[in-house]
């Protein structure tokens, strides 16, 4: 019997589905520094990392402009932005790209570009989550920029991007249970009617008790 039931169990699990993924495939040029609170490291001589495979759900993504401009045999420039950070909700067995939109190809336009960059989590060409470091700014972190201050200046890619979560998590606070009224107690009540109360309007009240 013992034996039957490993057996079915064992069925049972073959034909369960593999748990789905997220595959996040990011574009050129940018480096990915913090993902859901925690650090990205990348090694001094290896090439950025260009595809993560995560979880479904609710991701916070923090990355910045890295490039290396080659002006000539002997001198190089490498522009790099302040971190910044984009947010979304990702579905299990899909493929996202994470984008710097409108990436310039020249030295002198990128050096402009490095000062505010904009992050983007885009599907088959279509922006589904973007921030910008400009002033007027939109998207999921707009009107909260007091909780995040500095994530686009000199914080660390870790801070950055916690400061992001606890930011979203301030805006979807879980509901608060409002505890159910107390019930009132008559007992005084009723012990000061019964001692006011006369003889008569006291039997009354036994009657009213015993029925």
């Amino acid at each position: 019997m013992k034996i039957k039931t490993l057996a079915m169990l064992c069925a049972a699990l073959i034909v369960l589905p593999a748990s789905a993924k997220v595959q996040l495939n990011v574009d050129d040029n940018i480096k990915v520094t913090a993902i859901n609170g925690q650090e990205v490291r990348h090694g001094l001589l290896q090439p950025l990392q260009q595809q993560f495979t995560l979880e479904p759900g609710r991701h916070v993504i923090t990355a910045r402009y890295d490039r290396l401009f080659d002006l000539n045999s002997n001198n190089h420039d490498y522009l790099k932005s302040g971190n910044i950070t984009v947010s979304a909700d990702l579905a299990d067995n899909q493929t996202y790209q994470l984008i710097m939109p409108n990436q310039p190809n020249t030295y002198s336009a990128a050096k402009e570009y490095a000062k505010a960059p904009s992050l983007a989590i885009a599907q088959n060409g279509q922006i589904l989550a973007q921030e910008n470091t400009s002033e007027n700014r939109t998207g999921i972190f707009s009107g909260i920029t007091g909780a995040i201050g500095g994530m686009f200046g000199g914080e660390s890619a870790v801070t950055s991007n916690q400061k992001a979560i606890a930011a979203i998590n301030n805006q979807n606070p879980a509901p608060v249970s409002t505890p159910a009224p107390q019930a009132k107690n008559n007992l005084d009540g009723f012990m000061q009617l019964w001692l006011n109360s006369s003889e008569e309007e006291r039997e009354k009240i036994r009657q009213w008790v015993e029925k």
